[in-house]
């Protein structure tokens, strides 16, 4: 797990709610609190979506619901604070895991993921990874971590990590 302050926060919060940057990984969780408190839980309702519609691990997409936080999100005031919660989809984690330099298959992996939170006027992303075993190898978490931080500076983040 690393974490990481962004220092382009404007920039960013382009990517988050008015790119595509973010859409093909599924949404956990987001909660913003500003002008009302919202709470989305990234499972669908029964029926909405079809099965080729949504992810193996029941959990929609952030591009479908990124509008929707578009519309939270703006306005004069800046929210009190807001987190995201990001998962890596189903496939794309099968082919990380298969990819990446460790003992552990794909089967092992429960969820890579990653959290933008908004805070005190600072924005922070913090990688994550829950496995269904335990182990001591710690190959595929650092891989994810250096991953996730490639990715976000290939897409012009101004990252600083924190300790």
């Amino acid at each position: 797990m690393r974490s990481f302050k962004v220092r382009n926060v404007n920039e960013t919060m382009a990517h988050i709610l008015m790119k595509e940057t973010f859409d093909h990984f599924l949404v956990s969780e987001i909660k913003i609190l500003g002008k009302v408190n919202f709470h989305l839980i990234g499972t669908p309702s029964e029926g909405f979506f079809s099965e080729e519609e949504l992810d193996e691990s029941g959990y929609v997409s952030y591009g479908s619901v990124r509008e929707i936080c578009f519309h939270m999100i703006k306005g004069d005031k800046t929210p009190d604070n807001f987190t995201f919660m990001f998962l890596l989809p189903k496939k794309k984690v099968e082919e990380f895991v298969e990819n990446c330099d460790s003992t552990l298959q794909p089967m092992d992996v429960e969820n890579l993921s990653f959290l933008i939170r908004f805070k005190d006027r600072e924005l922070s992303i913090t990688t994550g990874s829950s496995l269904r075993i335990f182990t001591m190898d710690k190959s595929l978490n650092s891989a994810w971590d250096k991953w996730v931080e490639s990715f976000l500076e290939n897409h012009g983040f101004d990252l600083e990590e924190q300790m």
